[in-house]
């Protein structure tokens, strides 16, 4: 096989040709090896390559695979890992130069949940400060493959950037208020936020761990159906763990959608935003409808309070995340990240109080559109809704824009306002690719769903992929 056949495989290929002998782990290895040696240092995705530690896993897979052992559900996968996963013996820098250069002493749940199911991680990538909103100076941010004008998200930018440009098949990112979903919509992924506590952040640094959701981006959903299954489960050692989880995650092949209820406010998706976004939304939607899905217009219940109470929660949570480093280090911080940690070390527990508050209150009324006859949904679905839709982000962003940049978001719209209200409230989302503008850039949408639902946004994920091929398009590289 050619490079391009190789790296434009999805998981299920890749089974099917290490099963059948047609291809080995190394060879795959070597080939994702290649091709970031080839092609980063003009996309300046990584931040580090594991060429030795890829290799002696690939070589172990192929070993294993040769005495007549079981493949793990991802055998021979190249996976990178945002820079914020502990891998053992390799430091975790997250984006700054803060945090030093110790080692990690052990593996992030995450990367022992991968390996164990046969990935080879390839490397860590790049990602804004600390996970928040600017790159740290002295990082060259990634550039997004498709159009080197546009942005590629934050702060999981490198992640978004490898994924697309065949730099690895699957890329672990995090989302704290957006950044799961940012980059897989700059870069036209398939990006999946779980509910808060269903994949471990033990292991992880830290942005707010009340906020902090860590998932799989993926070309299209089933991959990243395959890469939750893995990830997904209860961790006794982090306290955000969940015990409850759902029998299954896998997506049938041929996924249901009629009968289900998928919600649209014309007003949240589509009011000061770009028209060819919320064109894409509506496209979307009738998709879902000729798949036989029943689209209700409603009205979402208004998120303003406790979006205001963001950062009031956030803050603190990121000073303490910081605590070892800052203001120890302080002189090592940039300008954002130092401000959010000030902002944070200053919060009041009143204000932080009241943030808790409107944070449960807007939890329980989004919740209530899920559920058969609840009054806390304004208008619309007297039955519950089985998912909503809604644009990622707003308008195109230029590239290396940051959300606190002035004139960075068109028509004076709040670049959180699709994102952060769903970090608050702890939903899963799944983002898509639903087409391209005419400047060839990709144009995302996200689904959300209740606590919990993650099946039914894959499934739903899939239908659309079946029915549509943006999520098959390549950048010319």
């Amino acid at each position: 096989m050619t490079e391009e056949e190789i790296v434009w495989q999805d998981v299920s290929e890749i089974q099917q040709a290490t099963a059948k002998g047609t291809l080995s782990a190394r060879e795959i290895t070597d080939t994702f090896l290649s091709r970031i040696e080839r092609l980063d240092p003009a996309l300046q995705a990584y931040s580090v390559v594991y060429p030795e530690r890829a290799r002696a896993q690939a070589d172990r897979l192929d070993a294993a695979a040769a005495e007549g052992r079981p493949a793990g559900a991802l055998h021979g996968v190249g996976v990178a890992l945002k820079d914020l996963c502990d891998v053992a013996g390799e430091p975790t820098k997250a984006g700054t130069t803060a945090l030093g250069a110790t080692p990690a002493a052990v593996n992030a749940e995450v990367v022992d949940r991968l390996e164990a199911a046969g990935a080879v991680i390839l490397g860590k990538v790049k990602m804004t400060e600390g996970a928040f909103v600017e790159h740290h100076p002295s990082v060259e941010p990634p550039r997004n493959p498709w159009n080197v004008a546009r942005w590629t998200g934050i702060s999981s930018s490198g992640s978004g950037v490898a994924v697309a440009a065949g730099l690895c098949t699957l890329a672990l990112g995090t989302d704290t208020g957006g950044s799961i979903r940012y980059p897989s919509a700059a870069n036209g992924l398939s990006g999946l936020k779980p509910t808060h506590g269903r994949v471990s952040i033990r292991g992880v640094q830290p942005l707010a761990d009340s906020l902090d959701h860590i998932g799989p981006m993926a070309r299209s959903a089933r991959d990243a159906a395959l890469a939750f299954e893995v990830l997904c489960g209860h961790d006794p050692g982090d306290p955000w763990s969940l015990v409850d989880h759902p029998p299954s995650i896998a997506v049938p092949p041929s996924p249901k959608v009629r009968g289900l209820k998928i919600g649209f406010d014309p007003r949240f998706a589509e009011d000061d935003v770009a028209p060819f976004v919320s064109a894409v939304a509506r496209e979307a939607l009738e998709v879902y409808r000729a798949l036989g899905a029943e689209i209700v217009e409603f009205s979402l219940p208004d998120y303003s309070e406790a979006m205001g109470g963001w950062l009031f929660i956030g803050a603190p949570e990121i000073a303490n995340a910081h605590a070892d480093t800052y203001p120890k280090h302080k002189e090592a911080y940039g300008a954002a990240l130092a401000e959010a940690i000030e902002l944070g070390r200053s919060t009041s527990a009143l204000d932080a109080a009241k943030a808790w508050r409107t944070r449960t209150a807007w939890t329980r009324r989004l919740e209530g559109c899920f559920e058969a006859g609840s009054a806390t949904c304004p208008d619309g679905a007297p039955e519950g809704l089985d998912a909503l839709l809604a644009p990622v982000i707003p308008g195109p962003f230029p590239a290396n824009a940051n959300l606190g940049d002035p004139g960075a978001l068109p028509n004076g719209a709040a670049a959180m306002r699709f994102t952060g209200p769903f970090n608050m409230s702890g939903s899963p989302s799944l983002t898509m690719c639903g087409g391209f503008d005419e400047d060839g850039a990709p144009i995302g949408f996200q689904i959300v769903g209740p606590r919990l639902s993650e099946s039914t946004l894959l499934a739903l994920g899939a239908a659309y992929q079946d029915a549509t091929d943006f999520h098959t398009r390549r950048p010319a590289l």
